[in-house]
C-alpha cells in the first residue's frame, strides 16, 4: 500500500513571539531534528510547550513540529494528540490537519484521514501534496473515481511523477492496466530513478501480457534495489510465461533461497516446472506450496501434474479437495471428469462436466469433453489420459 507523501516539519517564524529560552529550545529542537536526532528535537521542543512563554499560534506550530517528529518514529497515536491540539489553538490550521491525516493514515484508518486530508485541502488549496494523500487514502477505501479526481486535480496543478504513479495505482486497482502505464511513463519520465514507478508499472505489462516489457522493468529495480524480492519475483513470473523456464527457475530458487517456505515461490516454481514437463518435481512444489497455505488452485495444479503422470487417482484426491476450497470452480470439475474419464469411469465423468456447465453454461471445454466421454461409454473406448 503506497503511504501518503510525508513533508519535513518546518517551524514558522513565530518563533520569534516566544522568550529566549523557548525561542532558543524550539530551534535547537529543529536543529537536532535535521540532524537525525528525533528523540533529543521531542525532548527540546517539550521544554519549549512547558515553558508556557509561547503564544498560542507559536505554541499550536511548535506542536505541529513536535507531531511532525513523533510521525517520524512512527509514534502515530503521540503525532495524532500533538495535531490535535495545533488544530484546537489554531483551527483552520492546515499543515496540522495534513499531519494528522497522515498519521491516521499510517494507522490504517482511512476513513479519519479522508475527512482530514479534506479539511486540509480546504485551508491549503494549493497543496499538491493535500491531493496525493487525499487519492491514497480513497483509493484504499475503493472511492476510485474520487480518487482519481484528486490525482488529476494534482497532475493539473503541478505535474509530478508522485501524482501521475498515484493515478496509475488507482487505474491498477480498477483493472485498468493501459492508463496506468501511460501514467507510468509520464511518472519515470519525469524521475527516471523512480524505482516503485518501474514495480507498478511491470506488474501492469504483466497483466497486459507484454512479459518482455515487463522483464524489462523488474530488471531495471534490481539494478537500483538489488536483492528486491518483488522484483525477483515479477521478472522469474515474467520469463515464466515467456518459456524462458532456466531464468525462471534460478529467480524461484533466489527466492526460496530467502524464505524456504515462501508458498508464493514454490507455486510459481511448480508452474514452470509443469510447463517443462517436468511433473514430478512440479508435484514436490506445489506439496510445499500446500503445507503453507491450502489454496484451490494450487491442489488444482498438482492434480494436473498427477494427471499427466497418469496418476488419476491421486489426481482426483486433489480435485476433490480442491473443490471442498472453490465449489462453484468449473475447471476443477471438468479437471476432474477428465481424471474420471481416463479411468473409464464416465458416469461419474460426465456427471463432472454436468457440474460445470451448470456453473458455467456454454463452457466449451467442458462440452466437447463430455461428447467424448458420452461417445466413449457408448463404443466402450478408452479416452486418452
Amino acid at each position: 500500500m503506497r503511504t501518503p507523501l510525508v513533508l519535513f516539519f518546518v517551524l514558522a517564524a513565530t518563533a520569534a513571539q516566544a522568550g529566549d529560552d523557548a525561542r532558543q529550545a524550539v530551534n535547537e529542537g529543529l536543529a537536532a531534528f535535521r540532524a537525525g536526532d528525533t528523540d533529543h528535537g521531542i525532548r527540546l521542543l517539550t521544554d519549549a510547550i512547558n515553558s508556557h512563554e509561547l503564544g498560542e499560534t507559536t505554541l499550536a506550530t511548535v506542536y505541529y513540529d513536535r507531531g511532525g517528529m513523533y510521525l517520524a518514529k512512527a509514534d502515530y497515536d503521540d503525532a495524532i494528540a500533538d495535531a490535535d491540539k495545533a488544530v484546537k489553538l489554531w483551527p483552520g490550521y492546515g499543515d496540522a490537519l495534513k499531519l494528522r491525516g497522515t498519521a491516521h493514515f499510517a494507522k490504517n484508518d482511512a476513513d479519519a484521514a479522508i475527512v482530514d486530508f479534506r479539511a486540509a485541502s480546504a485551508a491549503l488549496p494549493n497543496d499538491l501534496g493535500v491531493h496525493v494523500d487525499l487519492g491514497n487514502a480513497l483509493r484504499v477505501k475503493g472511492r476510485f473515481d474520487e480518487a482519481l479526481a484528486e490525482f488529476s486535480a494534482a497532475i493539473a496543478m503541478r505535474p509530478s511523477a508522485l501524482a501521475y504513479a498515484g493515478r496509475a495505482v488507482v487505474y491498477i486497482s480498477m483493472g485498468k492496466s493501459e492508463p496506468a502505464v501511460a501514467d507510468l511513463n509520464e511518472a519515470i519520465r519525469l524521475q527516471p530513478d523512480y524505482v516503485t514507478a518501474y514495480v507498478d508499472r511491470g506488474g501492469a505489462y504483466s497483466t497486459l501480457g507484454k512479459f518482455d516489457l515487463a522483464a524489462a522493468d523488474f530488471e531495471t529495480v534490481l539494478k537500483y534495489r538489488p536483492g528486491d524480492a518483488n522484483a525477483i519475483a515479477g521478472r522469474a513470473n515474467a520469463q515464466a510465461k515467456l518459456g524462458h523456464t532456466d531464468q525462471a527457475m534460478a529467480g524461484y530458487d533466489q527466492m526460496l533461497a530467502a524464505d524456504p517456505r515462501d508458498p508464493s515461490a514454490h507455486r510459481k516454481r511448480g508452474d514452470a516446472l509443469f510447463a517443462a514437463h517436468q511433473y514430478a518435481k512440479a508435484i514436490d512444489d506445489y506439496t510445499a506450496a500446500l503445507a503453507a497455505a491450502p489454496d484451490a488452485s494450487t491442489l488444482m495444479n498438482r492434480g494436473a501434474a498427477y494427471h499427466s503422470l497418469g496418476q488419476f487417482a491421486r489426481a482426483i484426491d486433489d480435485y476433490s479437495a480442491a473443490l471442498k476450497l472453490a465449489p462453484d470452480d468449473a475447471r476443477i470439475y471438468n479437471n476432474r471428469g477428465n481424471a474420471y474419464a481416463a479411468m473409464s469411469k464416465f458416469d461419474q465423468a460426465i456427471a463432472d462436466y454436468d457440474a460445470a456447465l451448470r456453473i458455467q453454461p456454454g463452457y466449451a471445454e467442458a462440452m466437447r469433453n463430455r461428447d467424448g466421454a458420452m461417445k466413449a461409454k457408448a463404443t466402450g473406448k478408452k479416452v486418452q489420459g
